[in-house]
This record gives structure tokens, sequence and C-alpha cells, in this order.
């Protein structure tokens, strides 16, 4: 693994989303890794390969799938996005790009960071439609957030 080329460092995926990814990322010269769960422990600059090992044992795993992007701009990753939804990839909701913050985190605190985003932005969208009178839509909304139609997370 080159730790300077796009990165797609991918997190408790189905071997079917596992294939999908792949040929998007073979399309899109993106280099795909497939975390290991016995390196949980490690950073995420570890696993990009960007940082040294130190050896760390993850003490939990991960109960759904996450993507981060890694040495990508953002209409990189959006172009990415936009491909994979229009072959029916079904993406994970929780997904972030690489920061100098979130590099240092393990995968679970970065698997913390973003469920609690989600959470938060779940409850302001359902606050925006009790005000507005509007709470038929609340269960579509839901759906969409659940289905990770959002872009990812920039600073987590």
């Amino acid at each position: 693994m080159n730790p300077n080329l796009p990165i797609l460092l991918a997190f408790e995926l189905q071997q079917k989303q596992t294939a999908a990814l792949r040929i998007l990322c073979i399309r899109h010269g993106i280099q795909l890794v497939k975390a290991d769960p016995a390196q949980y422990g490690e950073t995420i600059g570890v696993l990009c390969g960007m940082d040294e090992p130190t050896g760390a044992v993850a003490d939990a795993a991960l109960s759904e799938p996450m993507l981060l992007f890694a040495n990508m701009t953002m209409a990189a990753v959006q172009k990415f996005l936009n491909e994979a939804k229009a072959a029916k990839f079904s993406r994970p909701s929780l997904m972030a790009m690489l920061t100098e913050t979130n590099r240092n985190w393990t995968p679970l605190g970065l698997y913390e960071q973003l469920a609690e985003e989600r959470i938060m932005v779940r409850e302001k969208m359902q606050s925006i439609h009790a005000r507005s009178g509007h709470h038929h839509h609340e269960h579509e909304q839901e759906h969409a957030h659940g289905e990770g139609e959002g872009e990812p997370a920039h600073e987590s």
C-alpha cells in the first residue's frame, strides 16, 4: 500500500459490498484497504500505512460497516459516491474523510464519533419537522439518513 495515493479504508463490509467497491476503486485509482478487526486497536493513520504499527489490540468490534477516505478531495469523494450510488452500491451510513485529528483515533473512536453525529443530525431533522408540522416526513428522513445518502463527515 502506498500511503500517498488515494485510499478507501473499509470496515466490516460484507463480501458482496467489498466486491462492488473493489471494481469502483480500480476505476478511480483508489487503493481499497479492508481493515482487519485484529488491527482495530491501531490508529487510522496506522491502518492507512502512514504511521508505524504499535501492536495495540482492540477491546471492541464495530457493529456496522464504516468507510474512511484518505488522500482525496471532497470533489473526488463525491464523484466516487455518485458512481457508487448509480451502481446500486449499498453504502454504509458511517463515512468520513481522513483528517489530522481522526488520523490518531482508533476505528472504534471514529465509529463512536460518527454514530454520535448521525444521532444529532436525526434529532435536528426531527425537531425541524416537528416545528414545521410535517410529522409524516420523519420516517422518510430517518430512512434517507439510514441509507447513508449524506456526504462523509469532514472533521471526525
